[in-house]
């Protein structure tokens, strides 16, 4: 069953490059066909999805 507190945490997971749908749906317990049943945006969501900055280091450079 999806409840509002699933899907908030689908919508807060799908942005993010690196969280296939079938991953996310298997985190939070449910199928994939669940998340695109109640997440009608869900295909805009995955078009703006980036993948995480990568950290940047403070310093010189690595010398």
């Amino acid at each position: 069953m999806a409840t509002p507190e699933i899907i908030r945490a689908a919508r807060d997971m799908l942005p993010n490059a690196y969280n296939s749908i079938t991953s996310i749906a298997k985190i939070l317990g449910v199928s994939p066909g669940t998340l695109y049943d109640h997440i009608p945006d869900l295909q805009e969501l995955r078009r703006s999805a980036r993948a995480p900055e990568p950290a940047r280091r403070s310093g010189r450079g690595g010398l």
